[in-house]
């Protein structure tokens, strides 16, 4: 019986998957689209170098951080190490990637004299960047690290993927805020 329901749990998960990746390829297409058409492209040293920004924290917060969570879920039969560090991987690599979108940003606003931290945006965004960057320390020296008992490991296993899932969440909650401020201030 208990066979019988994980294969249709899983039977779907090829489906799931496919549909994630093409919305995450469809967000990042229409970001950098709306980017590149409509807010005049990107610059490291141009006015257009706040569009650096957007583009980074979407690919690295959210389709990166989101292809890192399915690792265990698409990587079912792997071994355990080979999942974690694949895992880590695409972690590290959204931490870079954002990393760059804040500096991008930061970098603007001193350019242009704007005060940082200014707006609901800046604020859940930079706390959101804070947390992401401590679930990925706690988890590194929990589950990567040796010499975690078991029993540690398995209490705060739960707690580690609600964190990751509500830290997902929250950095969508906190693109769609950063998106409707663009559009906000920029209208006349």
């Amino acid at each position: 019986m208990d066979d019988t329901i994980a294969r249709e749990n899983t039977a779907l998960m090829p489906y799931l998957v496919a549909a994630s990746q093409i919305l995450g390829v469809a967000a990042l297409a229409v970001t950098g689209a709306w980017l590149s058409q409509y807010r005049g492209g990107f610059s490291w040293d141009g006015p257009e170098q706040f569009n650096v920004h957007p583009l980074c924290m979407v690919l690295g917060m959210v389709f990166l951080c989101g292809d890192a969570l399915l690792v265990f879920r698409v990587f079912r039969h792997e071994t355990k190490r080979a999942t974690k560090i694949l895992h880590g991987s695409l972690h590290i690599l959204a931490l870079i990637v954002s990393l760059v979108g804040i500096i991008a940003v930061f970098q603007f606003h001193k350019k242009k004299s704007i005060p940082d931290m200014y707006s609901l945006h800046s604020w859940l965004g930079i706390t959101t960047f804070t947390l992401y960057i401590l679930q990925w320390i706690l988890g590194f020296f929990m589950f990567f690290l040796p010499g975690v008992g078991f029993v540690l490991k398995s209490r705060f296993k739960p707690l580690h993927v609600f964190l990751g899932l509500s830290l997902l969440v929250s950095t969508i909650a906190t693109c769609l805020v950063g998106l409707t401020e663009k559009m906000l201030f920029s209208l006349p």
